[in-house]
């Protein structure tokens, strides 16, 4: 099928089923989950048929007993928390690596019973939209990488053979989702995007918060967040923009991350909030975010295709803050890592202007030894010094 891509998380699947019981891949709904799963299954079962649901629920030993697989698959486990103390049990009196693959479109632990079970029992990984690289089938990008830990800012990169600024704009209104990204139909694509928002909110949110809110007001708060992605969260104007309530709110922000709506980071520098982005872009651009300031449009680009380049290896410890200070500087996307620190700040254009380079100062002067650069849509590569440089979006993806 046109929108089957080979996916970072393969060969990690591969390797982490040689060690584990039990692996877990976990994710956004129509992410591509099943479709993974499937391909390393052995067995396979979802529990979206009801039917199997029931089979399962009403003999869940039995039911693992007989259905063995290297691994055996259950797809959308999150609906049936009966299977989590049998899987404890199963794999208490057989320890063999690799027996089962479970996925799930809700966080395991945001789930007690399920959390309780599995704890010490299974290695998560979660499954993130595709970036740059898997929708043209190259292999995961680590220019990052490379930056946060050289010693100075001079390293080779490759250069964009893209237009990026195209891309970038077909990326934020397509999304990185399978089976929505290569929808060129606009009326097909509003339609996919609706029932998937529906099936989030009336199904797989309702799995973890009891509410009395009805669909359209939750999606009007969803709205509100794509609408002020990297922005600090001010819960008092969202309340006032949605009519909910604040308690209210910061349920629904605990069970969209639980639903992998959306990602809460935090901002360093003396503006202490949150701030939130959206998991999918092409989700974000459906509920609001489609009047974006060209350097929003940079901003949200950068932050979901090269998140892949850190969250895909997790033994480098890399953590992502936002630098925000009461006098004005921001750097959008700080990286820490016990080997260094990397701040980038996009910009629109190829010589960062007053704004971006004050920025840049005052986080390297709060942050001696970091580096610097300052991302743009042209083809520029300039180093300012040891610590700053310019570079194209498009250097950076690849």
């Amino acid at each position: 099928m046109p929108h089957n891509r080979k996916r970072h998380l393969n060969s990690l699947l591969v390797e982490t089923l040689k060690f584990s019981p039990i692996v877990g891949i976990l994710g956004h709904r129509q992410v591509g989950k099943t479709t993974l799963a499937s391909e390393l299954a052995s067995s396979y079962f979802t529990l979206d048929l009801k039917q199997t649901q029931t089979k399962l629920d009403n003999d869940p030993i039995g039911f693992l007993e007989s259905n063995r697989g290297s691994p055996l698959v259950i797809d959308e486990c999150q609906l049936s928390p009966d299977l989590f103390p049998a899987l404890k049990e199963f794999v208490r009196k057989n320890k063999k690596p690799g027996q089962f693959l479970i996925t799930g479109s809700v966080r395991f632990t945001s789930r007690k019973a399920i959390k309780e079970s599995l704890t010490g029992r299974i290695i998560n990984w979660e499954l993130l939209p595709m970036d740059y690289c898997e929708l043209r089938d190259m292999p995961l990008s680590n220019t990052v990488i490379r930056f946060i830990e050289a010693k100075n800012i001079e390293l080779e990169v490759k250069k964009p053979n893209a237009d990026i600024a195209s891309e970038i704009k077909r990326y934020l209104t397509q999304g990185g989702l399978p089976g929505i990204f290569a929808v060129r139909n606009e009326a097909l694509r509003f339609q996919k995007l609706e029932s998937q928002l529906e099936a989030l909110f009336d199904r797989d949110l309702r799995l973890i918060l009891e509410t009395s809110l009805s669909l359209r007001t939750i999606v009007s708060f969803a709205s509100y967040l794509a609408a002020h992605q990297g922005v600090p969260l001010n819960l008092s104007e969202a309340s006032r923009a949605t009519r909910i309530s604040i308690p209210t709110l910061r349920k629904l922000i605990l069970a969209f991350e639980a639903i992998f709506l959306i990602r809460v980071y935090m901002t360093e520098g003396g503006q202490k909030a949150p701030i939130i982005y959206l998991e999918d872009q092409g989700e974000a651009t459906h509920l609001g975010s489609n009047k974006r300031s060209e350097l929003q449009q940079i901003e949200h680009y950068v932050y979901a295709n090269l998140r892949t380049q850190w969250l895909y290896r997790p033994h480098l410890k890399i953590t992502l803050t936002q630098y925000r200070t009461r006098g004005g500087a921001l750097v959008p996307f700080v990286l820490r890592s016990p080997k260094g620190i990397l701040g980038m700040i996009p910009s629109l254009e190829e010589n960062p202007g007053p704004s971006a380079y004050g920025s840049g100062v005052s986080f390297l002067k709060a942050n001696p030894g970091a580096k610097v650069l300052y991302l743009h849509l042209g083809k520029k590569d300039q180093i300012i010094n040891k610590q700053e440089r310019t570079l194209s979006v498009g250097s950076l993806v690849i």
